[in-house]
Formats: C-alpha cells, structure tokens, sequence
C-alpha cells in the first residue's frame, strides 16, 4: 500500500454508528435560507413559545419576512406551505403583537422600543396588503398610533434642531459684524 493512503479499517463501525448513507454523501444536507434561520433561532434559545423580549420578537419577525414576505425563499408556487403559514400567522397574531402593543414605551431611546422602525413599516405593509383583519386589530392600530406619534416627535425635533441652528447662525453673524 502505498504512503499516501490509508487502511479503511473501521468504517463498519462508522457505517454502524451513522447509518449506511454516510458513506455515500459527499456534501452536507441542503437547507434552505429559512430552514437555516430557524435552525439558528433554535441554537440561541429565541423560539416564540418561550417568554417574549427584544431579540427573540426580532428574530421571529426576521424569519416571518423571510418566509413570508420575500417570495425567493417561498415553496415553489411563490407561497408558503399553508401548514407552515398559518403557524408563522398564528404566532405573529396570538403572541407577537400582543407583546409589542404591551412592550411600547413612549421615550426617545428607540432602544426601548420592542421593534424597530424598519421592521414596523415592513410590517405594517404586509399585513396592510395580505392580512386586513391583523392590520385593523385592537393591537396594530395601537401600534401604528404609537409609532404616528413617535414620528411627530422627531419631527419636531428636527424642527427644533433646524431653529437652534438658525438662532446660532444668526447669532454669529451679528457678532461677526
């Protein structure tokens, strides 16, 4: 035999503990961009069924706009499997937006808020389009108010800001003079 090869004593032992296919794969299972996420969710404790925060609301909104809004990682019928859409509905519905109408806190640290502004207009046009009943609910009309009254808020701090900055550019020139 030669250097560069080796016996292949035990692979009986392999093919016992692994099974038969083992030995005829070459390249790992093939998971898609969902199954991926998921996998992910799972390996750092952010299912849905344990108790809600920040991150685990955003890794499930993370993996519901992959499955559900973006058609490339849809069943081959540009949709969800209806088994796995009307869970990812169920939760989104029964569990997460009840947690962020909870959760909303009206402060200027957008770090408080449960979800970030990006991922409520992602949201709000999803269930806008393809969920009607969800989008005129109780809790997403609370929802949307708060985040209404939050985007008067910066606006007007901008509006504030633009005058400061007025006053001071105006107060300049005047001792410049």
């Amino acid at each position: 035999m030669s250097r560069t090869r080796s016996a292949l004593g035990g692979l009986c032992s392999f093919v016992n503990a692994k099974g038969e296919e083992v030995l005829r794969r070459r390249v790992p299972v093939e998971r898609t961009h969902v199954e991926r996420q998921a996998i992910r969710m799972h390996e750092r404790r952010e299912e849905t069924w344990q108790p809600l925060n920040r991150r685990r609301v955003a890794a499930f909104l993370e993996m519901y706009f992959l499955s559900m809004v973006y058609v490339e990682n849809a069943h081959r019928k540009g949709r969800q499997h209806p088994v796995i859409a009307k869970m990812l509905n169920k939760a989104l519905v029964k569990r997460v937006i009840p947690f962020i109408d909870r959760w909303l806190v009206y402060t200027v640290d957008d770090s408080m808020w449960p979800i970030s502004l990006d991922q409520f207009k992602e949201l709000d046009h999803y269930l806008a389009a393809n969920l009607p009943r969800v989008h005129a609910g109780h809790h997403w009309q609370n929802i949307v108010y708060f985040f209404k009254v939050e985007k008067q808020r910066e606006e007007e701090r901008r509006w504030l800001e633009d005058m400061e900055r007025e006053a001071m550019e105006t107060v300049r020139r005047v001792l410049e003079c």
